[in-house]
């Protein structure tokens, strides 16, 4: 019998029996998992999170169900590292080799030589990358579109046109971000290293939730508002010894706050809207049951103002069944991937979907 109490998220999503039993939940099966969560009530937690990524991972079935090879497909896909777009072999840990760590180093270097010669070389390209020579990478949007840019942690930076960021490669002193402009933020969870976003004398304070600053150097002022999460907003000039201001703002989702040029507050405020992605109107909009594909992505450009692109025509009436709700904006394409099949590119700014592998049949 294996020993699922030494399991974390990962290992259930390449567990067989597991999947099967959250894709099928027989009587025999739901027995099983609720005796073993009697006797491990402290692996809850990791078993509701990997429940939930498979179980949002859905076609809609046909009237015939899936046939077996679409099955087999499906749980392939599951099974393939969650952060990764494409598959990890379970039975080699590759990552654990010296040769491995020297090869992904060596691929790290060339790949950014690419994109930097792509970005030198091809004049329509306004997105100006520079690494600075003490390992902080620097990026201007000079385009009229906002930009995805993904930090060393996963922490994910949608940058307004006009608007700058310089964050280092690696997170290891530190998470930290430098804005100039506007930029819309979520942040990877991690109590134990808060994230910092300093944008000229203010710092906004966060340990893993979204949010979006605005500082733009021509207007004066400085503003945050807050979807998910709690954010800690106050004037750098006055933190002594380490420790945070008294006269710190706290923002809670759907909240903003606003200050002058003088860095005098104006006013803290709760927003007559919800925003689309804080947590009630979240969960409402992006719960979706048989809606095509194109429906998702529109919702999701809108929400995140970004422009996913994809073959509309050949994918765009491919219907799905998922709740993205709680998952961060790269996840929820990832997760749109697996479900059709599909491949996703971050590269340049861009998020780009491929056409998916197999020809799925729609209903309407």
């Amino acid at each position: 019998m294996t020993n699922y109490s030494d399991y974390e998220v990962e290992d259930f999503l390449h567990d067989d029996f597991f999947i099967n039993c959250v894709l099928n939940n027989t009587a025999d099966q739901q027995a099983f998992w609720d005796q073993w969560l009697l006797d491990n009530p402290d692996r809850k937690k990791v078993i509701d999170s990997a429940r939930q990524i498979i179980s949002s991972i859905n076609i809609k079935p046909l009237a015939n169900g899936l046939a077996d090879d679409e099955v087999n497909i499906l749980v392939s896909h599951v099974q393939s590292h969650f952060y990764d777009e494409k598959p990890e072999a379970r039975t080699l840990k590759l990552y654990q080799t010296q040769w491995f760590r020297i090869a992904a180093i060596l691929l790290m270097f060339i790949t950014a030589g690419l994109i930097f010669l792509k970005t030198r070389t091809n004049p329509t390209s306004k997105l100006s990358l520079a690494v600075e020579a003490n390992g902080y990478i620097n990026i201007t949007n000079n385009t009229t579109e906002s930009k995805l840019i993904r930090m060393a942690d996963g922490s994910l930076a949608v940058l307004k046109p006009g608007s700058g960021l310089r964050y280092p490669k690696s997170f290891k002193m530190g998470r930290e971000a430098f804005l100039n402009g506007e930029a819309f933020f979520e942040i990877h969870k991690n109590p134990a290293m808060p994230f910092v976003v300093h944008s000229h004398e203010m710092a906004v304070r966060v340990m893993g939730t979204s949010f979006t600053v605005k500082s733009f150097s021509i207007n004066n002022e400085f503003k945050v508002i807050v979807n998910t999460g709690k954010v800690l907003v106050y004037n750098q000039k006055e933190v002594r010894k380490n420790e945070l201001p008294k006269a710190m703002v706290t923002l809670l989702p759907n909240q903003q706050v606003t200050y002058t040029a003088k860095l005098t507050l104006v006013k803290k405020e709760t927003l007559p809207v919800p925003l689309t992605l804080s947590p009630p109107v979240a969960q409402k909009e992006f719960t979706f049951d048989d809606a095509p594909l194109s429906e998702i992505i529109d919702k999701i450009n809108k929400a995140y103002a970004v422009n996913i692109e994809y073959d509309k025509a050949a994918i765009g009436n491919i219907n799905l069944s998922a709740s993205l709700s709680d998952r961060p904006l790269d996840e929820k394409i990832k997760l749109i991937c697996k479900a059709i099949n599909a491949s996703c590119q971050f590269i340049d700014g861009r998020i780009i979907i491929s056409n998916p592998g197999l020809n799925h049949s729609t209903t309407n």
